[in-house]
């Protein structure tokens, strides 16, 4: 990714029983850091919380409101990634099963999450 990488296990709130992820965040010379949120063995969001169809990854910074940065796709094998840049140090990321990909703001339906606090 890039330099100084550093590594969070995210605390499963459901997702299934098996679901493993971590968020990764290293700095870039562009002065932002590059943001990756892997998951392994995770349920398709119907199988977490019916009626639902999609994982919505969300970045809420220390002082503000939570950002929609994206959705984590399942794979036939129950992997999923997603890879994006933020310029915050601390924040948290959450994972919320959501009906569309397009929320303004997080449903109560929570995934899993990570508080991320970046070591300088």
């Amino acid at each position: 990714m890039g330099e100084n990488e550093q590594t969070w296990t995210m605390e499963s709130k459901g997702g299934g029983p098996a679901v493993e992820a971590k968020v990764e965040v290293a700095s870039n010379q562009a002065g932002n850091r590059d943001l990756k949120v892997e998951a392994k063995h995770l349920a398709p969001p119907d199988a977490t919380f019916s009626g639902t169809s999609t994982y919505v990854v969300w970045l809420k910074p220390k002082a503000g409101s939570p950002v929609n940065i994206g959705v984590l796709k399942p794979d036939k094998d129950l992997n999923a990634q997603l890879e994006t840049k933020t310029p915050f140090t601390a924040f948290e990321v959450l994972v919320t099963a959501e009906h569309s990909s397009q929320p303004t703001q997080p449903s109560g339906r929570q995934v899993m999450s990570a508080q991320v606090q970046l070591a300088t």
